[in-house]
């Protein structure tokens, strides 16, 4: 089993920096949209 070429990783490296920018857009969001509202 640890010879298999074809394993992937569940949760690469590329996920987790995904799921980084998302929590701290959501974290963000009132001050995204704060700034939009006064830009608008």
């Amino acid at each position: 089993m640890s010879d298999d070429k074809n394993f992937k990783e569940p949760y690469s490296g590329r996920w987790f920096l995904a799921s980084l920018v998302v929590l701290i857009a959501i974290s963000c969001m009132h001050i995204i949209t704060g700034w939009f509202t006064f830009w608008l």
